[in-house]
């Protein structure tokens, strides 16, 4: 008897352990500005601490989504990042010719406060074109770095069509600061 109990108890004693709720901190993902369902309309966007795409239904929902509109009267439709926060969410910190350029201002951007970046932050991220690196404050006050890879308009959908293929870095301690 004594034979299978301690290996049997290794084994319970991992999968207690193991909860299968690593913290995702970094990724690629491709946002849309699709709309589901037939009464009430969501979208999907990006959720840092979910670490993949929610539903807009979701509490306490997503931290950036990805949309297409016109900003001013009168003015082109462009496809922006939007957030569901009563301060400013966005910064920009460049925008690059080259893919290989924008991958390294990304991962050289490792301070993100407004003092020592410079960045200033305003409520959209707009116009949204590849190679362009933005910083997210989010509404619970942690940091994300976000690299557009791809950006897709369509303005004879209707709606207008955007998505955008972006890689992502989230600071979940909210510091400002990346490792």
């Amino acid at each position: 008897m004594k034979r299978w109990f301690i290996p049997a108890l290794t084994v319970i004693s991992l999968l207690a352990g193991c909860d299968g709720k690593d913290q995702k901190n970094s990724g690629t993902i491709t946002l849309t500005n699709e709309l589901f369902g037939t009464t009430v309309y969501y979208s999907m966007g990006l959720s840092f601490r979910e670490g993949k795409a929610i539903s807009s239904l979701t509490t306490p929902g997503p931290d950036v989504f990805v949309e297409a509109g016109s900003l001013a009267e009168g003015s082109a439709v462009e496809p922006f990042f939007s957030a569901n926060t009563l301060e400013p969410a966005f910064g920009f910190a460049g925008e690059y010719m080259t893919e290989s350029a924008a991958i390294d201002a990304f991962r050289a951007l490792t301070d993100v406060s407004p003092l020592s970046s410079g960045l200033s932050y305003s409520y959209l991220a707009a116009p949204l074109k590849k190679n362009q690196v933005w910083v997210v404050r989010a509404r619970d006050n942690t940091y994300a770095k976000i690299r557009t890879i791809e950006v897709v308009l369509d303005t004879d959908a209707s709606p207008d069509f955007s998505s955008c293929k972006l890689e992502w870095v989230w600071q979940p301690d909210g510091s400002a600061t990346f490792p």
